[in-house]
């Protein structure tokens, strides 16, 4: 009926409320007695001690297969393997690296399930793909041949993306250690719209980056980001009129011609040599970066195997652990940043090539090119004598 102390006073308390009386099969401990209730409660405490001391044994078997680099017990066929969940499935590996490539070039999930969704393509189980199960997938560090672990106990409810990464699998990798690295970073990054990535797509390309710049009574611009919100049909871009914040709503424009006029400059942009050479070399810091994060991990692996054999206390571990920690969480944030060129892989050309280019894009796709020029783009106040005026655009440029 139980083997948890606390349960097993609770079924006595029921049965006095309600007269019941208790017998057990084998008939040695009466309930209704003093006696007989002490030795049951003695008799679960025994089975509780069994069951937590079997609960300890697992928890280690668990991690030291882990620490071997073996699979875990339990669970389908993961994606992008065999079912022997060791040999590498080609058609669905090519699909990870792909899954990976986009979001390091900043498309969201949603834009990937959709296009993944037209293909065909379907998890393990035979369902399309959705946001969140995508984000599962790519953070995964299985999916860079690595023996991730996250014991049950530390968690209560929802289980959380990541686990820390303990030894090298022994299945391979499909992606490097430093994407795996990247991805990770940038699918856990709090500024990432999680709740908006996974329910709407985005019908307007420019909100947020465009920014209201109608001067404040300080002189100084709004700032605000601006949104989609159409007026009679016709969609524009506005300063929001949104209650508690400082935003002036007083700036609007065409969204139409707001976007194209974006999307020429941007492409003028990236017909520059010279432009490109300068995004690339914002990025050449990154190639030092891996080095430092695999080695910082190989530091923390060296801690706890040190202390594991009583070479070290655990005060000294802690200790020595804390800097290398903060070190390494530094490194994986700039990581993540090291991606603005990726997404202009195949995409750089001429101004026509661009062009068509662009045409075969969703508005994920385009968002992360104009992106990855541009960090914001200043709308001021139209000049009254013109119907269009370009010049209220004002670019702040990457590079």
């Amino acid at each position: 009926m139980t083997r948890n102390p606390r349960e097993l006073e609770d079924v006595i308390d029921l049965a006095d409320r309600h007269g019941i009386e208790l017998a057990t099969v084998s008939g040695e401990i009466d309930l209704a007695t003093p006696t007989g209730r002490m030795v049951a409660r003695m008799l679960g405490a025994a089975a509780r001690h069994d069951a937590e001391h079997k609960a300890e044994r697992q928890q280690r078997q668990r991690r030291q297969a882990a620490e071997a680099g073996r699979i875990s017990g339990g669970g389908g066929r993961p994606f992008g393997y065999e079912d022997d969940r060791i040999a590498s499935r080609e058609s669905e590996a090519d699909l990870i690296r792909e899954g990976v490539r986009r979001v390091l070039a900043s498309e969201c999930l949603s834009s990937i399930c959709r296009d993944w969704q037209t293909r065909g393509v379907v998890s393990p189980a035979g369902k399309p793909w959705k946001p969140s199960g995508l984000r599962r997938l790519l953070a995964a560090a299985r999916i860079s041949g690595r023996r991730e672990h996250l014991p049950r106990n530390t968690w209560e409810h929802t289980r959380p993306l990541l686990g820390e990464i303990v030894a090298d699998a022994v299945w391979p990798g499909i992606i490097s250690h430093e994407d795996s690295d990247r991805v990770r970073k940038v699918l856990t990054d709090p500024a990432r719209r999680r709740n908006v990535e996974g329910s709407t797509r985005r019908s307007y390309l420019l909100s947020g980056v465009l920014r209201c710049g109608k001067p404040k009574p300080d002189g100084h611009p709004c700032g605000w980001g601006m949104i989609g919100r159409p007026r009679s049909g016709i969609p524009r871009y506005v300063c929001p009129n949104t209650r508690g914040t400082d935003a002036c709503a007083g700036t609007a424009v065409n969204a139409e011609r707001a976007d194209n006029h974006v999307r020429d400059m941007v492409l003028a942009a990236l017909e520059s040599p010279a432009f490109i050479e300068r995004l690339r070399d914002q990025d050449e810091p990154g190639s030092n970066l891996y080095e430092d994060v695999r080695r910082d991990e190989q530091e923390l692996e060296e801690l706890a195997r040190d202390m594991g054999e009583r070479r070290i206390s655990r005060k000294e571990w802690m200790i020595a652990r804390q800097p290398i920690e903060e070190r390494l969480e530094r490194n994986r944030a700039r990581l993540a940043k090291v991606s603005r060129t990726a997404v202009l892989t195949g995409f750089v050309g001429t101004f026509e090539d661009m062009q068509v280019r662009w045409k075969k894009l969703n508005q994920s796709q385009r968002r992360a090119i104009i992106s990855a020029c541009v960090r914001a783009i200043e709308v001021r106040p139209a000049n009254p004598r013109k119907r269009w005026d370009p010049d209220r655009f004002v670019f702040d440029w990457i590079a």
